[in-house]
């Protein structure tokens, strides 16, 4: 009998699988990113499904990670491993004729995306092709959007981004395919390994105890500094109900450079600053000012930093897909100076940036890397039958969350002979927060988008109105000379 041969999982990227079958009930673990393309710009734009079906269909073998399904080892004695798969292109590549419509119907069928599972017996993408849009004021006539869908057990944002650019014919672009393959364990061999697995993880606990006890010791000393602990409760930290809503505010990437360089930030300072803004402002429209300051989980990503890895011999101990880790970056909202509050925002991200780059942070989750599959199970089944007692009035740690993933330049970048135009990101969803955002930057257009139910946030309008504005207050209180609208001119 041919033995398969496949690549297994690390346990970071399994931990999106084992979630999302704990908790069926939650937001799947689906990324979605869009990418416009204009098609009044290109003598030949793609026009059919057999053209699209076609185009993705030619450039596979770029994506390894898009030609690979998952292949369960029997009771999960082991994690499951990636296996050569065939692609079902009447499956996995969508095309709509979209037509005449408008901003808020676009809004809602890009929303939509997000709500739905992906096969686990197939490959765990999909395409979206959504042609011949009209009638949308901030897009081009005619435009296309290219969605693309995959589960987070694949990539990471980054990683996401990756696969795009080779889809779109990036001649630089190389996503990495994983480690090397091996030959996958059946039930006897799995289970027999299961004893050394368990073993490996006493080091691993034993070295986070001892992180978190020097953690301790270098937050009594000043060396670094812990995230508040409990933040004010507002409309937004429940479990929405209704149709999601996309709401996009789109941003000079050139204009946040140039406000963050006169200010000694970072464009995702200013980005936080902007949210901060935004989220204050339609709370206290609504008479619901928060008694205090609120806060944002930031994802961070690890690579060429840390090395995230299964530490598995047999895997050639191959990196982790998912190298992020989380920041709990205060927000500010109780001060009123745009100007100011940006400073302390910048001052709460490096805090925070210092934190997360400590070897002790890192060494916490050490047991993840080498836990066996059924510990992480079960650990996953813990946390979903805790109970966290708290007030009514108040959550843990954060009240949203902002990811950024930057796309790149827009240099070779096609769908056909159609050139791209910017890229919108989507947010992971969560049990936690109803309202999340995301930032995509292609070449000089910065997309801030978010995600919201009807039940929280009925008016997604206002609140891209309040965003924008937040932006225009910080550009408005900088020097003359320190402007972004003085210096764009």
């Amino acid at each position: 009998m041919t033995r398969r041969h496949g690549v297994r999982l690390a346990p970071r990227d399994a931990l999106h699988v084992f979630v999302e079958e704990a908790n069926p009930d939650d937001p799947p673990a689906v990324m979605v990113s869009f990418y416009v393309f204009d098609t009044e710009r290109g003598a030949n734009p793609i026009r059919t499904r057999a053209e699209a079906a076609t185009w993705f269909l030619d450039r596979l073998h770029r994506t390894p990670a898009l030609r690979r399904r998952l292949h369960r080892v029997p009771a999960d004695l082991d994690y499951p491993y990636w296996v050569e798969a065939d692609i079902d292109p009447d499956h996995h590549i969508r095309f709509t004729t979209v037509g005449r419509t408008t901003r808020s119907a676009l809004h809602r069928l890009m929303a939509s995306m997000k709500e739905s599972s992906l096969d686990p017996a197939r490959p765990l993408w999909e395409v979206h092709v959504l042609t011949g849009i009209r009638g949308v004021a901030d897009l081009p006539d005619a435009s296309t959007i290219v969605a693309l869908r995959m589960h987070h057990s694949v990539t990471d944002g980054l990683g996401a981004a990756g696969i795009a650019r080779a889809l779109f014919d990036d001649p630089d672009a190389a996503p990495t395919g994983g480690g090397a393959p091996t030959s996958v364990p059946g039930a006897l061999r799995a289970a027999s390994a299961l004893p050394f697995r368990f073993a490996r993880m006493a080091p691993a606990v034993l070295t986070a105890f001892r992180a978190r006890k020097a953690l301790t010791t270098l937050t009594a000393a000043g060396t670094i500094t812990t995230p508040t602990q409990h933040r004010p409760r507002t409309r937004f930290d429940t479990r929405g109900s209704g149709p999601r809503q996309l709401g996009r505010v789109r941003m000079d990437l050139r204009d946040v450079r140039t406000l963050a360089r006169a200010t000694g930030t970072s464009v995702n300072d200013v980005i936080l600053t902007v949210v901060g803004g935004g989220l204050h402002s339609y709370l206290e429209h609504h008479g619901e000012t928060p008694p205090a300051s609120l806060a944002a989980i930031v994802p961070r990503s690890t690579r060429r930093r840390s090395g995230v890895e299964t530490g598995d011999v047999e895997t050639g101990k191959a990196r982790a897909a998912n190298e992020v880790t989380l920041m709990y970056v205060d927000l500010h909202t109780d001060h009123a100076d745009p100007l100011g509050r940006l400073r302390l925002v910048g001052e709460s991200a490096n805090l925070e940036k210092q934190r997360v780059a400590r070897p002790e942070t890192a060494a916490t989750t050490a047991p993840v890397d080498v836990s066996p599959a059924l510990d992480l199970k079960v650990s996953i089944r813990r946390a979903r039958d805790r109970q966290i007692s708290s007030r009514s009035d108040i959550v843990a740690l954060a009240n949203t969350t902002v990811t950024n993933v930057p796309r790149g330049t827009v240099e070779g970048l096609r769908f056909g002979d159609s050139p791209v135009v910017e890229a919108l990101g989507t947010p992971m969803l969560s049990r936690n927060f109803d309202l999340v955002h995301a930032v995509a930057s292609l070449g000089d257009v910065l997309d801030l988008t978010f995600l919201v139910s009807d039940s929280s946030m009925p008016d997604p309008e206002d609140y891209e109105r309040r965003l924008a504005s937040a932006f225009g207050d910080l550009c408005r209180t900088c020097a003359p000379g320190d402007n972004p609208m003085d210096a764009r001119g």
